[in-house]
């Protein structure tokens, strides 16, 4: 078994379909080599295609795997939209992207990799928030989708909240449920 079918299987997909993803996201990250570090106003046109699916949920973590998503969250996740203010005031400081840092906190490729991935229009999942200490939010995944959302002024977000903090996280913030 060759490197690229152990990977497949790990993965739990066919040889095709991982050839495929590896051949996109090598594309993908050949073209966000452009934008690492530019301005926004350099990027290309970016729409949200928000994947609201309960499949979808599980990549809220940045690609957890299907067996691991079922077995951390068994009870899956619940579905809100927020405005982007009210989360933004609520985020603790290390899922917080203030103003002139867009580039300096956290992974840079992958800053530049979802501008590119967003682009295209593609589907992804909304990030994962959770209450933290003293009234105040964190992002269990989405760093990234949360900064560019903010950079681009987006005016409400979508997230997923674990069943159980929903009374928690509706003290903190106003959130239109959606499941």
């Amino acid at each position: 078994m060759d490197m690229d079918e152990v990977f497949a299987a790990i993965a739990g997909e066919t040889l095709e379909i991982h050839q495929e993803k590896y051949k996109l996201s090598s594309r993908i990250s050949s073209e966000a080599s452009h934008y690492m570090e530019t301005d926004s106003s350099d990027w290309p046109p970016i729409t949200f295609n928000w994947d609201l699916s309960e499949e979808g949920g599980r990549f809220s973590l940045d690609g957890e795997n299907e067996l691991s998503f079922k077995t951390q969250y068994p009870e899956g996740l619940i579905l809100g939209k927020v405005k982007l203010d009210a989360l933004d005031k609520k985020l603790c400081h290390f899922s917080r992207r203030d103003e002139g840092e867009l580039w300096t906190v956290g992974s840079k490729s992958s800053l530049a990799y979802l501008i590119v991935y967003l682009s295209e229009k593609r589907p992804i999942s909304p990030p994962l928030v959770k209450p933290h200490l003293m009234g105040e939010v964190m992002l269990m995944g989405g760093h990234h989708r949360y900064a560019i959302a903010k950079e681009i002024g987006e005016k409400y977000i979508p997230i997923y909240v674990e069943p159980k903090y929903r009374k928690e996280i509706d003290k903190l913030m106003e959130i239109d449920w959606l499941s």
